[in-house]
């Protein structure tokens, strides 16, 4: 077992050892998300925390995130200290978890502190209807533009893992959220920009603009950052759906091999 406390939070230590418990996280605190991973709030004292607790891995993960790379758990809590060590904004960290069994990763968990920001879901779905969504965007757009000029690449840069807050009128910051998946770099060139945005999961009007703004940012010609920030996110959704294809066609062979192997 493996335990790291943030040096501010270790007071939370019997909290945290909970966790080792696999019934208290599967009995107490509030579900946020369940999928792949389970992510819950969770009450303690005068504090709210978020531990999110990574899904099933497979034998061949268990034995290189025993041995040859970090749990996503330990790469969560490390990366939040790097982003904020870059001036990005992110949840604070609070502590990960690794369970072992005969030297195997079996679980892993990582806690931070609530965050009172809000998701940009709604933002992005009303932007053509709420004005005030656009100035959100415009802030939204700087924002993506700091994270690359701090030479962060987030492998999984969709609109639910970016928080907002408003702080005065029509100005809004930001946190960026799920933080195992990311590589840092001294500079990014246009072209891993453009790739990274692809992944911004918001319809096509807000896309757009946000290419807008940041050819703006970047001193570039706006119609070709637009068209080739279409072109990666067209490749890319392509991509994605294919993947998703096979993935469908996969689980129905293993379906029909299955039920031929059930005997009468």
């Amino acid at each position: 077992m493996k335990i790291q406390i943030s040096p501010q939070y270790q007071t939370l230590s019997d909290f945290i050892r909970s966790l080792t418990n696999p019934l208290f996280f599967e009995q107490q605190g509030e579900i946020l998300h369940e999928g792949r991973n389970t992510i819950k709030l969770f009450q303690w004292k005068d504090q709210r925390f978020v531990v999110k607790r990574y899904g099933h891995i497979t034998l061949m993960n268990r034995l290189i995130y025993g041995t040859l790379r970090h749990s996503k758990a330990n790469r969560a809590y490390h990366h939040a200290i790097l982003l904020r060590q870059r001036g990005i904004d992110t949840p604070q960290e609070v502590a990960f978890l690794e369970i072992r069994r005969h030297g195997l990763l079996h679980q892993s968990y990582f806690v931070s502190a609530y965050s009172e920001y809000l998701s940009l879901w709604s933002v992005t779905e009303h932007y053509l209807q709420d004005p005030e969504s656009q100035f959100i965007v415009h802030d939204l757009s700087a924002f993506l533009f700091k994270l690359h000029e701090a030479g962060v690449l987030h492998k999984d840069l969709n609109i639910g893992n970016i928080l907002y807050q408003h702080i005065r009128p029509h100005e809004y910051v930001f946190q960026v959220i799920d933080t195992n998946r990311m590589t840092f770099h001294r500079h990014l060139s246009i072209r891993q920009r453009l790739d990274n945005l692809r992944r911004l999961s918001c319809p096509v009007p807000v896309y757009l603009d946000i290419l807008d703004r940041y050819a703006h940012l970047i001193s570039s010609n706006t119609t070709a950052i637009q068209l080739k920030g279409t072109m990666f996110r067209l490749f890319f959704e392509m991509r994605q759906q294919i993947k998703q294809g096979v993935k469908k066609v996969w689980k129905k062979k293993k379906n029909v091999d299955s039920s031929k192997n059930i005997q009468p």
